[in-house]
This record gives structure tokens, C-alpha cells and sequence, in this order.
């Protein structure tokens, strides 16, 4: 094989390992060189009108109570119900009726609620959580779907993780996030793999929320199933046994 010949052949194995192989910084997220100091706004924990609330409410001597209070819905078990704080910052709940908690972390509504209570129970206990948080996740992902969140905040890096993460072919430079609000549909593109994302407004999901992962170039052209392994070793085995022909 002429010298220009075998130049040609390497340079086309080279090609071919560089378009199989992903750069690390592909799959890399929130990638800096120098320390990161963020002085972002704090997560929102205070309940605000339009949360959804899940309450549970007990006592010392007695089974959870059922709750049948206006705009409560029932889970799995009829005793647990979620209720949405109206545009007044109330819920209205058995015995009590409206109680307003607006502006309340869960802890602080918890104790208001249990005073409430305390001249219809003895010794009562609140429990509430949010279940604020349903994201769909789409794309290049491992288990794209709609996921239901239990907390009020989510980022966007724990909603992928839940959807078992960004795949090979996955463009963490370009991850769209589409957001309702106010009945106006807002786009926004982020990169994973830049610092600034994690101060970015569009950082902390919100309830509705799609997150769409696009795919690389390669992947929309088809080639993530191309045999590259195959190819090489094709290719590597046929070059051995044409110089070993040569040479004889």
C-alpha cells in the first residue's frame, strides 16, 4: 500500500472513532473551572394561594380523622386528602372551617391548625406536606413521562434525575423548558453544562412545567446505531492482512 494510500486509511479510521465517541464535556453537567458562589433568591417554602396541600390530622386517643372538608380530594386512603389554599390563603377543614395559613411554612400552619383543633380533640396532630410538583419529562432521557413531586420545589437536574437521567444522545446544552403561565406559553433553552444555570429563574421548576432533552446531531442523522466496533475492527483486521500480503 503507497504511503499516501495508508495516510488516507488512517485518517478515515480516525474520523470514524471521532464521530463514535461523545466528548466528556458533552455529558458533563455544570461544568466551571473556578469556585461558584450563587446569591440567588431562596426556595419558596411559605404556602401560598394555590398550593395543594396534603393534611392529616390525628389525636392522641383516637384513629386519624377523616377529613371531608370543601375542597378536599381523596388519595388512596380516604383519611388522606389533599386540599388547594384558595385566592384568600384558607383551607377549609372539619370542625374548624376556614383556617387561613397564607404566608405560613408547613410547620407553622401545623401548630396554627392543632390550636384550632384543640377544643374538638385531645392532644391533636397535623401533618402537611405540598404536593405541588407535576413535571414531564421528555426526550433523551431514560424514562421520559409525567412525574407527581411531593415537595413544593423541584430544579431541573433533580426532575431528570428522576426520569433516569440525560442518555448518551442527549443534548444537556440544549434542554428546553416550556412554562404556562397566566395562559401564555414561555420557552426557554438552558445549558446544563454551564454554571450560570443553576442561578438562572429557570432553574426551579414549577407545577406544569415540560422539560424536553433534544438529541445530538449524530443521533438525529441516525448514526447512534451505526456498528461503529464493527466497522473498526473490520477495517483494522483488513489493513493487517493486506501489509502481511504485501510483505510476502
Amino acid at each position: 500500500m503507497s504511503r499516501s494510500r495508508q495516510i488516507l486509511f488512517l485518517t478515515a479510521i480516525t474520523a470514524l472513532l471521532a464521530v463514535s465517541c461523545v466528548p466528556v464535556k458533552r455529558v458533563s453537567y455544570v461544568q466551571s473551572d473556578s469556585q461558584m458562589i450563587f446569591h440567588g433568591e431562596p426556595a419558596d417554602i411559605r404556602i401560598r394561594p394555590g398550593d395543594e396541600l396534603y393534611v392529616r390530622i390525628g389525636s392522641a386517643d383516637e384513629q386519624p380523622v377523616n377529613l371531608g372538608g370543601e375542597g378536599g380530594r381523596a388519595g388512596s386512603d380516604a383519611r388522606m386528602l389533599t386540599y388547594v389554599v384558595n385566592e384568600e390563603g384558607q383551607i377549609k377543614l372539619p370542625m374548624v372551617g376556614r383556617v387561613k395559613i397564607d404566608g405560613y411554612t408547613l410547620e407553622e400552619a401545623s401548630d396554627k391548625i392543632e390550636e384550632s383543633l384543640d377544643e374538638y380533640l385531645y392532644m391533636p396532630s397535623v401533618f402537611l406536606r405540598f404536593m405541588n410538583a407535576k413535571v414531564t419529562v421528555l426526550g433523551e432521557v431514560g424514562r421520559p413521562g409525567s412525574y407527581m413531586f411531593d415537595y413544593k420545589n423541584i430544579n431541573v437536574l433533580q426532575a431528570i434525575g428522576y426520569a433516569g437521567d440525560i442518555g448518551e444522545f442527549g443534548n444537556r446544552r440544549n434542554v428546553l423548558i416550556i412554562r404556562e403561565e397566566g395562559g401564555v406559553r414561555h420557552k426557554k433553552y438552558i445549558d446544563l453544562t454551564r454554571g450560570s444555570t443553576l442561578e438562572s429563574e429557570w432553574y426551579n421548576l414549577k407545577s406544569g412545567d415540560i422539560v424536553f432533552v433534544e438529541p445530538l446531531g449524530r443521533k438525529k442523522w441516525g448514526m447512534a446505531t451505526v456498528p461503529y466496533n464493527l466497522i473498526l475492527t473490520f477495517l483494522t483486521t483488513s489493513l493487517v492482512i493486506y501489509n502481511f500480503v504485501q510483505n510476502q
